[in-house]
């Protein structure tokens, strides 16, 4: 009896904290990423749902790099390629991003580090 109360309340529980946010769970924010096993963190993250276009793209790395390109590609439209100004090397690189209409998009970017090792990698996102 007392178990069926404890399960009732938890549910009622959780029933009214869904009802005061009706987009929870289904949107993650743009910054909410573990780092991949790489390390890499970018923002979007991978598998974000966002509402609007991203203003940048970033990449986080576990050392120093330069950002080349950002190419970003999505179902029925020509792909866009982002090139970075240039910028010393940072944990943190980025670059603006043009405006992208809703749709599901693979952002595939390429970096440089200061010794001239090369890294790519890509996330998708989708933009409401």
């Amino acid at each position: 009896m007392i178990r069926t109360l404890v399960l009732t309340a938890a549910l009622a529980f959780a029933g009214a904290a869904a009802a005061q946010d009706p987009h929870a769970g289904h949107h993650p924010a743009p910054q909410a990423q573990a780092p991949a096993a790489s390390g890499i963190v970018t923002t979007p993250a991978d598998g974000a749902m966002i509402s609007g276009s991203p203003e940048r793209f970033s990449a986080t790395f576990p050392h120093p790099m330069i950002l080349k390109t950002v190419t970003l590609t999505a179902n029925g439209q020509e792909p866009v390629v982002v090139t970075a100004p240039a910028a010393p090397a940072a944990a943190t690189v980025g670059v603006a991003l043009p405006r992208l209409a809703p749709g599901t998009y693979v952002a595939a970017w390429t970096a440089e580090g200061p010794d001239g090792h090369k890294m790519s990698g890509s996330s998708s996102f989708m933009v409401h």
